[in-house]
């Protein structure tokens, strides 16, 4: 019984984790025109350029645990 509330524990935690992977990069999405926002896997991924000094990496930082 136990394992099957574990692997249904595990079920549900991965399906939140997407939902929230799902959103970050929906607000990356909207935040960074021009950028690329993909969810490969378990990673949010950003592709494009971005000065350094540009103040929306502090944002993007602030999404991080």
């Amino acid at each position: 019984m136990l394992s099957a509330l574990e692997a249904q524990g595990r079920v549900l935690a991965e399906r939140a984790a997407a939902r929230a992977r799902g959103r970050v990069a929906e607000a990356l999405r909207a935040e960074l025109p021009g950028v690329t926002v993909t969810v490969e896997g378990e990673a949010v991924v950003l592709s494009g350029r971005i000065a350094p000094d540009d103040a929306r990496l502090r944002w993007i930082g602030s999404l991080l645990p």
